[in-house]
C-alpha cells in the first residue's frame, strides 16, 4: 500500500477517466517520467518504459522492491525472503538492474549478494518508473538490464499552499505484520519542508506446507523459520524555492534487521544506513540554456551478518553518486540534454565469510540525449561514454574499463491513438566489483565464489519493437525484443576432478563432497528473446460506476552460445485484474498464472507452476478536508505452494501462504 503526497494531491494519469455519476470524462495531465532528463510523458519516448502510479501501487504487496513491481510485464523479483527482493527485468538481475531513488543510486550492497536487501522503502513511493532494455543508457553502463526509479520527493520542489500529509497503518495475518508510517509537507515564505517516517515489525511468515521441497526428519509444516523483519526509516528534506528554480537537501536514516530463511546457521542481517541528498534546478541560467539540474548523494551503509557461530561478517559501503545535466534550448527543432555522472565507491569487508575483498571504484560518465518531433514521427538518439577504475586494496591490483554505448529509436503515430516504436542499442557494461574480485565462501547461495580479474567488457546489441493503442475504451501494448550479449558474465560450476560431478569445497576451500558448490565467474556469448503484452479495457464508465479489466502476459528465453539455458529465467506468466469503482467503494480482483519452468541450466531443478489469487476492497470518504481510506486485502487465497524460479531460495522458502490484510490511510 502506498502513501499519497500532500505536495502532489492530484495524481497524473495518461488516459481520461469517468468519475462515477459524471456525464463527461475528466481529462488529466499525462504521466511524467521524472527520471527522464527531458521530463517527457510516457507516450513521448521511443524507449520501453513502465509507470506504476500511486493508485496502482495501493493494490500491491510492498514488502520489498522486487515484490512491488513483480506483476508488471517483463519484470519479476529475485525474492530472497520477505525482506529481500531486487527486480529482475527480462531475465536479467543483480548488477545489471540499477535501482534509483529520485534519479540516483541507492548506494547499498544489494548487488553483491541476493540475500542483501535494497536500502530503500517503496512504501513512500509516489510512483515507480521502470526502464527496460536500452532505456537505462543514461543511468550507468552497469544497468544493461534496466532501471527501476523510486519517486519519493523527499526534497520538495515547490512550496505547498498549506500544510498537508498522511498517516498510514496496516496489519497482515501472514506474519503478524504491523506497519505504520507518516508524511508531512509544509512551508513558509520561500522554504518548503518534508518529514516522513515508518516502522515495520513482522514475524516468521506462514506457508501451506513444508518450507523445503525435500523436507528432512523433524521438519515442521506451516512456517518459514528465520524470516522475520524489523524495519525503521526516517527522513527530512528542506528546500529553498526561488523564482527561477530551487535548491534542497535531505537526510535519511534506514535500519533493517531481518533473518535469512533456508539457512542452517540461521543467519541474521542488520543494515544501518545514513544518507545525504542534494537536488537543485535553475531555469534559463544563460542564453541558449533551458535549464541546469544537479542531483547528488552520499551514503554510509553498514551491513552485518551473523549466525549461530560467533564469527560476524561486516560489509561497509561508502559511496558518492552525482549527476549534472544541462538542457539546451531547441536547436533546429531538436530538444536535448548533456550530462555528467560521477560515482566514487569504497567497499570494506571483514569476517570469516567475506568473499569480496576491500576495493575502491571510480566511475566518470558523460551522456547525451536528443529527440525531435517531425509530424507524426518522433526521433530519439543518445550515447554514453564511461570510464571505470577499480582497485583491490590488499595488493593494489588495478583494472580499468572504458565503455561506449549508443541507442536510437523512432516512434510513428500512424493513426490517431496508435503508435509503432522501434529502438536499437549497443550497450557496454564494465564488470562489477564482485565479478572481478570475489574469492571465498558465500553461504547465502551455498557456494564458494571465485572472481576473475581479466574479465572483458560485456557488450549487448539489442532491438525493441512495440505496437500500442492508447485511445477510447481499449488500450494495449505489444513488445517484442531480442538481445545478443557478447562476453556475458555468469557463474559456472567446476569439475576439476574430472568425475563428471560439480566440485564442492569446505568453507576454507578444501574439497568436501558435502560442502559449498564451487563457482567461477566465466564469460560466454548469450542471447535473450522475449515478448510482453498488456491491455486494459474500460468496460463501464457511467452512473453505474467504472469497470476496468486488465490482461497481461510475458515470456523470456535466455540461452548460452553452444547450447544450454541460463539459470533462474522467468517462466511464462499471464494475469488479469478486474477493477470496479462506484461512489466511495472500490473492489479489485487479480489473478496471475506462472507456468512450470522446465528450461533449466545444468544442475538447476524444474520449478512447478502456480496460480495467485488476490482481492482488495476499499472504502473512501471525506470529513472536512481530511480524506479517509479503509481497505482490506486477501492474498494467495488459493493457499498455493508457490516457488519463484528466479530465487536462489526456491527450494527452501516458498512465497507466503493465504493471508488477510486490513489497514487505513488518512490524507490531510
Amino acid at each position: 500500500m502506498g502513501l499519497s503526497s500532500g505536495a502532489c494531491a492530484q495524481e497524473k494519469v495518461s488516459n481520461p477517466v469517468h468519475e462515477p455519476g459524471a456525464a463527461d470524462p475528466v481529462s488529466l495531465k499525462p504521466v511524467i517520467i521524472t527520471a527522464d532528463p527531458l521530463r517527457g510523458a510516457q507516450t513521448d519516448v521511443t524507449r520501453p518504459v513502465l509507470i506504476l502510479s500511486r493508485d496502482r501501487l495501493q493494490a500491491r504487496d510492498l514488502r520489498s522492491m522486487g515484490e512491488a513491481v513483480s506483476q508488471e510485464p517483463g519484470v519479476s523479483s529475485s525474492d530472497f525472503g520477505p525482506a529481500v527482493g531486487r527486480p529482475v527485468i527480462r531475465g536479467l538481475g543483480g548488477a545489471r538492474v540499477r535501482v534509483l531513488e529520485d534519479g540516483i543510486g541507492t548506494m547499498d550492497v544489494s548487488t553483491v549478494s541476493p540475500d542483501h536487501a535494497v536500502a530503500a522503502e517503496v512504501l513512500f513511493a509516489d510512483q515507480i518508473e521502470i526502464f527496460r532494455g536500452s532505456s537505462a543508457l543514461l543511468y550507468g553502463s552497469g544497468a544493461s538490464g534496466g532501471v527501476v526509479n523510486i519517486v519519493n520527493r523527499r526534497i520538495p520542489e515547490q512550496v505547498p499552499e498549506e500544510a498537508g500529509g498522511d498517516l498510514y497503518g496496516h496489519y497482515s495475518s501472514v506474519a503478524d505484520n504491523l506497519t505504520g508510517a507518516f508524511r508531512l509537507n509544509t512551508g513558509a515564505g520561500r522554504f518548503a519542508w518534508h518529514l516522513e517516517g515508518m516502522q515495520r515489525r513482522a514475524g516468521d511468515y506462514s506457508i501451506p506446507g513444508f518450507a523445503q521441497t525435500q523436507p528432512g526428519p523433524g521438519a515442521k509444516k506451516g512456517r518459514v523459520e528465520n524470516s522475520d523483519v524489523r524495519t525503521k526509516n526516517f527522513s527530512s528534506g528542506l528546500s529553498y524555492i526561488g523564482e527561477q528554480g530551487f535548491l534542497g537537501v535531505a537526510v535519511s536514516r534506514f535500519i533493517n534487521h531481518y533473518g535469512v530463511p533456508g539457512n542452517e546457521e540461521k543467519t541474521r542481517i542488520r543494515q544501518k544506513q545514513t544518507r545525504f541528498d542534494l537536488k537543485g534546478a535553475l531555469d534559463h541560467p544563460l542564453p541558449g540554456l533551458q535549464k541546469i539540474k544537479l542531483r547528488g548523494g552520499y551514503n554510509n551503509h553498514a551491513h552485518r551478518e551473523s549466525g549461530d557461530e560467533e564469527d560476524e561478517t561486516l560489509l561497509m559501503n561508502r559511496e558518492w553518486d552525482g549527476r549534472f545535466e544541462v538542457l539546451h534550448q531547441p536547436l533546429g527543432n531538436w530538444e536535448g540534454v548533456l550530462g555528467l555522472q560521477y560515482q566514487n565507491r569504497n567497499f570494506f569487508s571483514t569476517g570469516g565469510e567475506t568473499f569480496v575483498p576491500d576495493a575502491h571504484m571510480d566511475s566518470l560518465g558523460m551522456f547525451l540525449l536528443e529527440k525531435r518531433n517531425i509530424g507524426r514521427w518522433l526521433v530519439e538518439m543518445g550515447g554514453r561514454f564511461e570510464q571505470q577504475w577499480t582497485e583491490r586494496r590488499e595488493d593494489g591490483f588495478k583494472t580499468g574499463h572504458g565503455v561506449f554505448s549508443v541507442s536510437g529509436g523512432i516512434t510513428w503515430k500512424f493513426i490517431e491513438g496508435y503508435s509503432l516504436r522501434y529502438s536499437i542499442s549497443h550497450t557496454v557494461r564494465a564488470p562489477a566489483l564482485e565479478e572481478l574480485y570475489s574469492s571465498g565462501p558465500h553461504p547465502a547461495t551455498n557456494s564458494f565464489e571465485i572472481g576473475k580479474t581479466t574479465l572483458l567488457n560485456e557488450k549487448t546489441s539489442g532491438a525493441d519493437l512495440s505496437l500500442s493503442r492508447q485511445e477510447g475504451d481499449l488500450d494495449w501494448t505489444l513488445n517484442l525484443f531480442a538481445n545478443r550479449v557478447n562476453n556475458f558474465i555468469f557463474l559456472r560450476e567446476s569439475d576439476l576432478t574430472g568425475d563428471g560431478l560439480p566440485d564442492r569445497v569446505s568453507i576454507r576451500g578444501i574439497p568436501d563432497q558435502n560442502g559449498l558448490l564451487l563457482l567461477n565467474y566465466e564469460q560466454r556469448n548469450a542471447s535473450f528473446l522475449g515478448a510482453e503484452f498488456e491491455t486494459t479495457a474500460h468496460l463501464l464508465h457511467d452512473h453505474h460506476g467504472r469497470l476496468d479489466v486488465r490482461l497481461w502476459a510475458d515470456y523470456v528465453r535466455g540461452r548460452l552460445s553452444g547450447g544450454g539455458y541460463l539459470p533462474r529465467m522467468t517462466p511464462l506468466r499471464f494475469g488479469s485484474a478486474f477493477d470496479y469503482v462506484r461512489g466511495p467503494w472500490r473492489g479489485r480482483v487479480d489473478v496471475m498464472r506462472v507456468h512450470k519452468q522446465t528450461d533449466t541450466a545444468p544442475l538447476e531443478t524444474d520449478t512447478a507452476g502456480y496460480t495467485m489469487l488476490n482481492v482488495q476492497l476499499d472504502y473512501r470518504f471525506d470529513r472536512g478536508r481530511i480524506n479517509y481510506n479503509l481497505f482490506m486485502r486477501g492474498a494467495n487465497l488459493l493457499n498455493e505452494e508457490a516457488r519463484r524460479h528466479t530465487s536462489f531460495l526456491k527450494d527452501q522458502a516458498p512465497l507466503p501462504g493465504r493471508s488477510g490484510l486490513a489497514g487505513v490511510r488518512i490524507n490531510f
